[in-house]
């Protein structure tokens, strides 16, 4: 091997084993998982589909997205923000211990007594709660994100959107699954 090939070969051995080794990045930051751009969708037309009342129609109409950076990247790359009807839409990403007053929709990847900490927090207010975890529904979360017949969809809590006083469009409504 002439020595400016082995200088080229190792140089490239110590660029790709620098890649690889400092290449990790925080799992939250994952924008491979390939349900990501279909929950952003859901985000957008839950927020465009659905009407609330009349006291949450001031300010910026606000989504907040509890720990999942990476599906606030989808979202603001596809969607960007274009309003509400009147309303600017304001995407917030929030971290731990944020909580989730004064959201219209609020996405979170919590389960169990976490959910159940930050559903007891939003308390009754006109907020959409979204998550994806089997026994959501039961808890008061209003939509739950499943895998039906291999695609991402979603379940519909319509008593509890009622209690929120979230007012769901027929195409939202047509397009819930029930298991």
């Amino acid at each position: 091997m002439k020595r400016g090939t082995l200088w080229l070969t190792l140089g490239a051995l110590a660029a790709a084993f620098w890649a690889f080794r400092t290449g990790q990045q925080d799992p939250k930051l994952d924008t491979t998982d390939p349900h990501l751009l279909t929950t952003a969708q859901y985000l957008y037309h839950f927020a465009k589909d659905n009407d609330w009342p009349a006291a949450s129609k001031q300010g910026p109409f606000v989504i907040g997205v509890k720990d999942n950076p990476a599906l606030v990247r989808i979202f603001a790359e596809n969607y960007g923000t274009p309003p509400i009807g009147d309303q600017p839409l304001l995407l917030e990403e929030l971290e731990d211990e944020e909580a989730a007053e004064g959201m219209h929709i609020f996405y979170t990847d919590a389960k169990g007594d976490a959910l159940q900490a930050e559903l007891n927090g939003i308390g009754s207010s006109p907020t959409l709660v979204m998550t994806r975890g089997l026994e959501a529904l039961s808890k008061g979360v209003t939509v739950n994100l499943i895998v039906h017949e291999g695609l991402l969809r979603y379940e519909l809590n319509q008593q509890d959107a009622d209690r929120r006083g979230v007012l769901v469009g027929n195409r939202i409504t047509s397009w819930a699954v029930t298991r």
